[in-house]
């Protein structure tokens, strides 16, 4: 028996009518203390740490690394009820928010788990035994590093503030760093590729899409929505959405490596064409599940692939899935499953496959072939090479760094830091040690 939680699938933000739902994580029950807390992770929430961990400045300008544990003071942590559940605490009551990061965090790795066959050993383990989650709610951002995961918040134009803790989206992506660097490793930083870094957003918005899908609201809404041609827009597809017209990242994109030859400035921007991709060929094995199952024919099959570049047909496809769908709703639910689960198992083991050095998309697209040529003898290759081609996956790599993406690059926050790397910064003062120690910053 696990442990309950009440978790939002999309945030609450702008949506009255949003609710959270009671899921049961793989946590033991009563094994979780206030917090949350177990032997892998905690929740924290501090009070008066005035920025996040990585790379800092202190008061006389000089860059210094922060890394965990915070040992200043918390608000008081979220407690489990009489049976080690924390599903009695709801959006308006103090600890909802920490319960919830906990939760979405568990459950996400709950899933990739599953995948990759076993759980993750933390890429920091040298140095501290649990994950560090903090929640930082006036800050303008979310990141995985070095012993610690932080979400902050959104802050929009009306003076609202939208927090991260209650995005599942959004946590979800930060566990997916958090699996690329335990199983893939930290790259050597003479050897990092670009396409290693649009790698690392790329798997960890698939961490997000195929983990959201273990919601069975997920999977009914999608398929209420649609009708099965998920490439309707719809919210399998939306990344951190929060209102129905505006979102962060779109998983069902055209953009392809020719954008990127000639140089890039943002990561995010540069994994669109391998999340792309991936989104594509998850869309086609559910297609080709659906004909499997005899739910659709190889010509409307067929069709949905024109309609991807020829509007004109769109209607015709809508049509056929329609009417296939009010057939057998039940089939099309146990087809997007299947397509789920080996696209999620063919992530993993992809991920297991690949080096953090010198990675490049090309190594992805080989690796992902070599894996279905091991588990189905090459049942899905026709579709993934043509989905890779479509975005010169493999035949055109990312140009030189341009400048102007700095404000939502990690290429120097404190995702990538390691202890050893103190060695590289400036000498502080002594004068500037004891300014720092009463900012709050370094506490």
């Amino acid at each position: 028996m696990g442990t309950r939680f009440r978790l939002f699938v999309q945030p609450p933000f702008e949506d009255a009518r949003a609710r959270p739902e009671i899921v049961e994580v793989s946590s033991p029950s009563g094994s979780l203390t206030a917090g949350p807390a177990d032997d892998r992770m905690f929740v924290v929430e501090p009070v008066g740490k005035v920025g996040p961990y990585g790379v800092n400045r202190g008061p006389l300008g000089t860059p210094f690394m922060y890394l965990p544990p915070w040992t200043g003071r918390i608000i008081e942590p979220a407690t489990p009820d009489a049976r080690g559940n924390f599903d009695y605490l709801r959006p308006s009551m103090p600890g909802f928010e920490a319960a919830h990061v906990f939760g979405c965090v568990r459950f996400t790795l709950d899933v990739w788990e599953r995948y990759l066959g076993q759980p993750i050993t933390w890429h920091f383990r040298d140095h501290y035994d649990r994950l560090e989650i903090s929640i930082l709610p006036q800050w303008d951002n979310a990141q995985y590093g070095y012993g610690f995961l932080e979400v902050g918040s959104q802050f929009e134009k009306d003076g609202s503030i939208l927090p991260f803790s209650l995005d599942f989206d959004v946590v979800a992506h930060e566990v997916g760093h958090a699996i690329i660097f335990s199983v893939l490793g930290v790259p050597d930083p003479r050897a990092e590729y670009p396409e290693y870094l649009g790698f690392q957003e790329a798997f960890s918005d698939c961490v997000s899409l195929i983990a959201a899908m273990h919601f069975p609201s997920v999977i009914d809404n999608v398929l209420e929505e649609t009708h099965g041609n998920l490439y309707r827009a719809n919210r399998l597809s939306r990344f951190s959405e929060f209102s129905p017209h505006r979102q962060i990242r779109s998983a069902n994109n055209k953009r392809t490596m020719d954008e990127f030859a000639h140089g890039w400035k943002d990561e995010h921007e540069l994994s669109q064409p391998l999340t792309g991709a991936i989104f594509d060929i998850l869309v086609d094995i559910f297609h080709e599940r659906l004909v499997a199952r005899g739910l659709i024919s190889r010509a409307v099959e067929d069709l949905a692939d024109v309609a991807e570049f020829d509007t004109s047909v769109e209607a015709s496809v809508q049509d056929a899935f329609d009417r296939a769908f009010d057939r057998n709703a039940d089939g099309f639910v146990a087809a997007l499953l299947e397509a789920r689960d080996i696209a999620g198992a063919y992530l993993a083991e992809t991920l297991w496959a690949l080096a953090p050095d010198f990675l490049d998309y090309g190594d992805v697209a080989e690796t992902m072939l070599a894996i279905d040529r091991d588990e189905s003898g090459g049942q899905f290759a026709r579709i993934m090479i043509r989905n890779f081609r479509q975005r010169a996956i493999g035949e055109l790599h990312a140009g030189r760094h341009l400048k102007g993406g700095e404000h939502r690059s990690h290429i120097h926050s404190g995702r990538i830091l390691l202890p050893i790397d103190y060695l590289e910064f400036p000498k502080m003062s002594y004068r500037e040690h004891v300014l720092l120690s009463r900012s709050g910053i370094g506490q």
